[in-house]
């Protein structure tokens, strides 16, 4: 199966537990999210599993965080091998998803640069989100290459 249909397939499906975005002007950059009807329902200690998808291996650009009752937005974030947490603008969330404000539940999105269609036929099989971010920190890369642009590519470790 081809990366639009695997995306397809996890979005379509009401048996997973998050969707995925496609951000192809950002060198198909992959952003997935928890469903919206599951972000007051979870469980997940959303605050470590940032610190565990940030701190592994795994080609994560970024983890972001928008706790709605405290009005705050926070990323996680790598930038030439370095960790770093900043502080959103808030006002954007805000404006974008207005229902949301004082809503008691944190809103947890993360975005990887790229994944080869082999691990995409693997997250195909993982429907829970805690499984999948366990699965994204797991996975390996090697070899940074500097392109232009804000971003790295990486080549993968085969």
């Amino acid at each position: 199966m081809n990366r639009k249909g695997i995306i397809n397939k996890i979005n379509n499906n009401s048996l997973y537990e998050y969707h995925i975005a496609e951000v192809p002007q950002r060198g198909e950059m992959l952003i997935f999210y928890l469903k919206e009807d599951l972000e007051r329902n979870t469980k997940i200690n959303f605050y470590e599993k940032a610190v565990d998808l940030i701190y592994s291996a795994a080609d994560v650009y970024d983890v972001t965080l928008v706790e709605w009752s405290k009005c705050k937005a926070f990323s996680y974030y790598k930038k030439n091998g370095v960790v770093s947490i900043g502080l959103e603008d808030f006002d954007i969330f805000a404006r974008r998803l207005p229902e949301k404000l004082a809503d008691d539940f944190v809103e947890f999105t993360f975005s990887i640069k790229a994944l080869r269609t082999k691990d995409l036929e693997e997250i195909i099989n993982i429907r829970c989100f805690e499984d999948l971010i366990n699965y994204v920190v797991e996975l390996i890369y090697t070899k940074p290459v500097r392109t232009s642009g804000w971003y790295e590519r990486y080549d993968y470790e085969e």
